[in-house]
């Protein structure tokens, strides 16, 4: 029976102490990870600092620059997709649309039209 009181009682942990022995892990496995526990203090501090820095930075970058170049991606996909700009649709709406088939009927219009009028003045000069 003692021995079953001597295990509850140490199961009964305050939540707290449970945290700071998880961080006393992970920092263990940190260490041992990155073979700290090998180099000085000073050592520590200087490898410490710049893998901050490093972090840090590709956090930031990613903050600033991650949503415009998805923006940029999805563009792109919508351009090979559709064969027109995204924005350009979506700025145009409904309307406007209508005007991009009337311009591209227009152009192939006078593409046909020139392309039929040297057609015949050809043949007309074999002739």
């Amino acid at each position: 029976m003692s021995d079953y009181s001597r295990t509850t009682r140490e199961n009964r942990t305050s939540p707290m102490s449970s945290f700071v022995r998880w961080l006393r892990l992970k920092k263990y496995q940190y260490e041992v990870t990155f073979s700290l526990y090998m180099l000085t203090p000073t050592e520590r501090f200087i490898f410490n600092f710049i893998l901050f820095m490093l972090i840090s930075l590709l956090v930031t970058a990613a903050y600033y620059y991650l949503p415009n170049h998805i923006l940029i991606i999805y563009n792109r996909v919508w351009y090979y997709l559709q064969g027109e700009l995204a924005s350009k649709t979506a700025a145009a709406g409904a309307a406007n649309k209508s005007t991009y088939i009337t311009d591209g009927l227009r152009t192939t219009a006078a593409a046909l039209k020139t392309a039929s009028v040297e057609s015949s003045t050809g043949a007309l000069k074999e002739l």
